[in-house]
């Protein structure tokens, strides 16, 4: 879980292009395809950017996440937006839903497959028929071992931040904050590498028709 200080970092210096651009891309995608969902889900809403874009464009939007730091910035964001905090292996709630979203590398963040799948059959329980599941996925092929970067958010705070692969199926991204100079935390999160053959089969044994 992102300590509170991290959520407060992510949410003021950074971090939202990813949400913002996935979220103009997925519009375009339904616009597209004439699709026009009434309820939306996103798992791992991370500070709500997704959800506030969906409920802009008219859609119905809910969002949870496992960090209770982000879903408290993602309720002072948006009051307007119901928010939960749980666990996505365990999480289904009892509405149903034409689109369920998980992104930011989300399912990475689960370890073990037999969890990954426990998320896919909750989430084939509460969509709608006809409805969509979309989600990203790092995989082998796209991440790699970077020199460290910095980053400059204003003239007080800056970060550094790496990626590298411990071992071939984990990532580790570090982020060091530091304030006028001086250290003043370090975020570790590890993520792992899934198969994607074997997602993709945890898919269509939850029920999922893979398009």
């Amino acid at each position: 879980m992102y300590s509170d200080v991290f959520c407060k970092v992510y949410n003021e210096f950074g971090w939202n292009d990813y949400p913002e651009a996935f979220g103009e891309q997925l519009l375009k995608w339904l616009s597209d395809r004439d699709l026009h969902p009434g309820k939306a889900l996103d798992l791992a809403c991370g500070t709500g950017v997704l959800c506030r874009i969906l409920k802009s464009a008219g859609i119905d939007s809910r969002g949870m996440d496992f960090s209770e730091g982000m879903i408290a910035i993602a309720r002072a964001e948006s009051p307007d937006i119901p928010y939960d905090v749980a666990d996505m292996t365990v999480y289904r709630p009892a509405l149903q839903f034409d689109l369920v979203t998980c992104t930011g590398d989300a399912v990475n963040h689960i370890p073990d497959l037999a969890d990954v799948a426990k998320i896919f059959e909750n989430v084939y329980a509460c969509l709608a028929p006809g409805g969509y599941f979309i989600f990203d996925l790092l995989d082998e092929h796209e991440i790699s071992t970077e020199e460290p970067f910095d980053l400059a958010f204003d003239e007080h705070i800056s970060a550094r931040f790496q990626i590298t692969r411990p071992a071939p199926d984990r990532v580790h991204l570090q982020t060091r904050v530091f304030e006028d100079g001086v250290h003043s935390f370090t975020e570790d999160i590890f993520e792992t590498v899934h198969d994607r053959g074997a997602v993709l089969a945890l898919l269509e044994r939850a029920g999922f028709e893979i398009i």
